[in-house]
């Protein structure tokens, strides 16, 4: 994918002027319908130093060619093979140009079906096959972050913390990692801003402004601001705005909603967002099972409350990951933009995916707190994000981790504010006030090792499922669940150690 030079001084031009200014595939591409601006002379002559890693100056890898695979239907969230008017797209465009000019290397990508679970398992299937018979395909390989442990427990994946060129301390890698996901200081998996995944996956709320105004319901984001967003308040306002159209005694799509849980994932950002931890570390560093506290029952109680026995809520009970549950997953969606539903659960993307045709004015907010007392409010992405890991396969793992860097560096610096700033927080926000919700989510994105690793060990997240759909039911659920989570998570241990490097 080589080019001209001077796509690299443009995109070094654009990540000056930001530092001196301190399938859903298918629809990024219609983000903006504004031509890039034009660069002139005059913009040229304010060129300053531009990367913000440590890579030593001169690189050069001689033309080498570092591949990547990718799951196409959201490949677009990492690369984009030509430039086509369209900022985000552009942008990262231009991200890859200037990496492949700066080291001199051939940047490719090899998208291949695998994002929804009917073509998951093949997906994995075939990058463990490739690396288990010595094929040096791909240089790193793109993988839901969920599946990731999965995936690195077969011994397939380099050790990327003894990679010379990659730097955890660089704000464009997912803080947490070496804290959460590394197991005895080693980490096979890497996550962070060379692709736009975790952000598009960030759980938020969105809500009709309108029906705020209509049912004179107080300011929300005040709420949020003065600390009072909790998962008491979500109850008590989604009641105000919600109708029984039909007057059957049940709320469904046939009624005025004030609460809906649009995705079966969505669940799992309150066991985040009420600062919950399935796990944690002892003194010796072992991650051990911390669950099933008082607190932790009354969470889900209370998320048992307003999903299913609360006035006006609605669990839609559908995934837009299963492709049969698609068109009520997009019902649901279409339903919310009619004005139809208070709050639901989304995902930041879907002001994009989801929602750009939307009439009514719309607002964004965090998920809550447990209560007021809670010190903060806490994010987290729905656990199909990117992560990429290096096959042990790979013959050139230096000069892979050198590309690596410098993309995660330049898109951290002009992709990722291009998409934030102007595709979301700019265009869909619709006013300043979403605009600054979406730094709170952004700013307070945590990571949390059961999740991460639940579908490696055993799927802690089915007791937190199991218990939210009954009442008082977590502490007898845990009690089943407790001795072979715990099986679980010893054998996947030592599994890591026999098999990885």
């Amino acid at each position: 994918m080589k080019k001209p030079s001077l796509y690299f001084l443009i995109t070094v031009l654009m990540l000056a002027v930001i530092t001196s200014c301190g399938s859903e595939s298918a629809e990024i591409g219609n983000i903006n319908d504004n031509e890039p601006a034009a660069t002139t002379e005059a913009d040229l002559e304010t060129i300053t130093t531009g990367y913000m890693d440590s890579l030593p100056d001169g690189l050069d890898f001689g033309g080498e060619k570092v591949t990547f695979l990718y799951r196409e239907e959201v490949c677009d969230e990492f690369y984009a093979d030509t430039a086509n008017g369209e900022i985000v797209n552009d942008d990262i465009y231009k991200s890859i140009l200037s990496v492949e000019e700066r080291l001199n290397v051939d940047i490719v990508t090899v998208a291949r079906a695998g994002h929804t679970t009917d073509v998951r398992q093949e997906y994995m299937n075939h990058i463990s096959n490739t690396i288990l018979a010595g094929d040096d395909l791909y240089d790193w390989v793109d993988l839901m972050i969920g599946n990731s442990p999965v995936m690195m427990s077969k011994g397939i994946f380099a050790d990327i913390i003894k990679n010379r060129y990659i730097d955890l301390n660089q704000p464009y890698y997912l803080s947490q990692l070496v804290d959460t996901v590394t197991i005895d200081g080693k980490l096979y998996f890497i996550s962070g801003d060379a692709s736009l995944g975790y952000i598009k996956c960030a759980f938020c709320m969105y809500f009709n402004k309108q029906l705020v105004e209509d049912y004179n319901i107080e300011n929300l984001y005040s709420v949020v601001d003065n600390g009072k967003w909790t998962l008491d308040k979500v109850m008590s306002v989604s009641v105000i705005a919600s109708q029984d159209i039909n007057n059957d005694g049940v709320y469904d799509l046939e009624d005025q909603l004030g609460f809906v849980v649009h995705d079966t994932n969505h669940p799992k950002g309150f066991w985040a967002s009420a600062d919950i931890e399935f796990y944690k570390k002892n003194s010796d560093g072992e991650w051990g099972l911390d669950f099933g506290s008082e607190r932790d029952a009354d969470v889900v109680n209370k998320l048992y409350t307003l999903f299913f026995n609360s006035q006006g809520s609605y669990f839609g009970g559908v995934t837009n990951a299963v492709p049969d549950q698609i068109e009520k997953y997009n019902q649901i969606a279409a339903k919310f933009a009619s004005g139809d539903i208070f709050i639901i659960t989304a995902e930041l993307d879907d002001s994009v995916a989801q929602l750009r045709n939307m009439e009514s004015p719309y607002g964004i907010l965090p998920y809550p707190k447990y209560d007021e007392e809670q010190s903060s409010y806490r994010s987290s992405s729905r656990n199909t994000h990117n992560a990429f890991s290096m096959p042990v396969t790979c013959s050139h793992p230096d000069t892979a981790g050198a590309v690596l860097e410098a993309l995660s560096s330049i898109k951290y610096n002009t992709v990722l504010p291009t998409y934030f700033e102007t595709a979301l927080k700019q265009k869909y926000a619709r006013d300043d006030d979403s605009s600054r919700m979406y730094d709170i989510i952004r700013d307070c994105m945590t990571l949390d090792f059961g999740y991460t690793y639940g579908n490696a060990i055993g799927s802690p997240e089915g007791v937190f499922n199991d218990s939210y759909r009954k009442e008082n039911s977590l502490i007898s659920n845990y009690a089943k669940k407790e001795k072979s989570l715990n099986t679980a998570l010893e054998k996947y241990l030592a599994q890591v150690r026999e098999n990885c490097e």
